[in-house]
């Protein structure tokens, strides 16, 4: 069986190994083990119950998109701002040349009317 420890304050062995953080299953107590010995069997120095290192979860590599037109219109959430950004721009046109049109008409009916002049 493997060894188990409680963690240190740095992850590191002094050979400069890195250390696997686990979790013990029975009572969750944070131990740490050495990457040579994943996968297999190790007892929690706490409660004495056995379990099997667990292998850690390998790394994804994450390609940076380049900027290309292609991939700024694969980008969902890109083009859904453009079309909110867009219909916020032709609603706020709309609701100018309404306010415009209303206006001239205020103008024309009102402003062109003269009061009689009572004799």
């Amino acid at each position: 069986m493997t060894a188990l420890a409680l963690p240190p304050s740095s992850l590191d062995t002094p050979e400069g190994e890195p250390l696997l953080a686990v979790a013990c299953p029975a009572c969750h107590a944070a131990l740490s083990a050495e990457r040579a010995s994943v996968g297999a069997p190790a007892r929690c120095p706490l409660c004495h119950t056995p379990f099997m290192l667990p292998t850690p979860p390998r790394k994804r590599s994450v390609a940076k998109p380049s900027a290309s037109s292609e991939q700024r219109d694969e980008d969902p959430l890109r083009r859904l701002r453009e079309e909110r950004s867009s219909r916020r721009a032709r609603r706020n046109l709309v609701m100018l040349v309404s306010g415009v049109v209303i206006l001239l008409a205020i103008v024309v009916l009102f402003g062109t009317r003269r009061s009689k002049k009572r004799r």
